[in-house]
């Protein structure tokens, strides 16, 4: 096992257990256990074979590009232009997403030691990752090894504290009148698309262990989303809160909340460094602004916003989730359709998408996007 392959698994997993993961036990303790358990296992199938189908598209093509680049060669440039303000809203979306996160979490680490406001906390929360965005991915990808190692230990650690915590009066098994809340939420919480390009380039002379990697690399969140979420519902219930640790602090000790602190800022910093470095390209390869310029623009916009009051993170996530999970999933069925027949080389990784499969996922998607948008508006 090479240390690129693990760098690559590792990058795919902190990419996936970002914000989206915090904002599932909310909606589960509405919905149920048994609508969260059936939407995160299709979800998870699909977003794997999304997954599958994005590096497809990476490795037929010759050079590097994200989603609006690829589909301006596969395309033409008039859709470029319309997929370009789908990813920017779901990246940007994302982005700010972390980072409203990533100052609770930091804050409730470290203010309790040195004051300061929950303001103060995200503008170094979000100084700390776009400096290591900076650097590029091989710095992303070390970083990511480490804090996602980390991670783990840290969720363990918080499921063997909080078991003792769980009462089963707090599950729910059904509520139908919210068994679908979770879609969008779910789907933004298994989904790493963005990371694709990354696996792509650190597994460049070991093509054939990619759709490992990738199977890995989504798996390993699934399961702890699961165990996360279960714990979590298990011991808040209707305490639940938005961002889930607020409200684990009126049930759970000290000790334990420390260890969930870290876990939420680890998992947060993980998926910014993906996500900011996924925009920054976007606007460097795709639109051939300076790699700087393109860094200044993923870093500020995000920033900018949080410091404008955009604050709601759930419908920053239920909204943001929607978009990536739904238009960008079908623009990603839509490329790798067409690069099995246009592709300018050959790819290791061959989904064998027929256009009766593309038809049913994206159709799917459009229903799925449309019933979350209206429920997050």
């Amino acid at each position: 096992m090479s240390k690129n392959y693990i760098y690559a698994v590792a990058t795919l997993i902190g990419t996936i257990i970002g914000a989206g993961i915090f904002s599932v036990p909310l909606v589960t303790s509405k919905a149920g256990l048994i609508p969260f358990y059936f939407l995160l296992a299709a979800l998870v199938f699909i977003q794997y074979y999304l997954h599958q189908m994005y590096a497809e598209v990476v490795l037929s093509t010759k050079t590097e590009h994200r989603i609006p680049g690829y589909t301006e060669i596969y395309a033409g440039k008039k859709y470029k232009k319309i997929v370009s303000v789908i990813c920017f809203l779901g990246g940007f979306g994302a982005l700010l997403a972390y980072i409203i996160l990533g100052g609770i979490f930091l804050h409730g680490l470290l203010g309790p030691f040195f004051g300061g406001t929950e303001f103060i906390y995200t503008m170094i929360m979000f100084s700390i990752g776009s400096i290591i965005v900076l650097f590029g991915i091989k710095t992303i990808a070390c970083f990511e090894m480490f804090m996602t190692a980390f991670l783990l230990l840290v969720v363990a650690l918080i499921t063997l504290q909080s078991i003792g915590y769980i009462d089963v009066g707090n599950y729910t098994a059904i509520n139908w009148k919210y068994s679908l809340l979770p879609y969008g939420l779910v789907f933004f919480s298994v989904g790493g698309q963005t990371a694709i390009p990354e696996l792509c380039r650190l597994l460049k002379k070991e093509k054939k262990k990619l759709k490992s990697a990738i199977f890995w690399g989504t798996a390993i969140p699934a399961i702890i989303t699961v165990i996360f979420v279960t714990v979590i519902v298990g011991v808040t219930g209707t305490k639940t809160s938005p961002d889930t640790l607020v409200g684990l602090k009126q049930v759970l000790p000290n000790g334990v909340i420390f260890f969930a602190m870290t876990f939420g800022f680890l998992s947060v910093m993980t998926s910014y460094l993906s996500y900011s470095q996924a925009v920054r390209e976007i606007f460097w390869w795709d639109f051939k602004f300076n790699k700087y310029l393109a860094w200044v623009i993923a870093s500020v916009i995000p920033a900018g916003l949080y410091v404008l009051g955009v604050h709601n993170l759930t419908k920053v996530v239920g909204i943001t989730g929607s978009i990536t999970g739904g238009m960008i999933g079908v623009i990603v069925i839509y490329l790798s359709f067409i690069t099995q027949t246009k592709g300018q080389q050959r790819s290791v990784i061959k989904t064998g998408l027929k256009k009766g499969s593309a038809l049913a996922l994206a159709c799917l998607f459009i229903l799925g996007l449309l019933y979350s948008l209206i429920e997050a508006l």
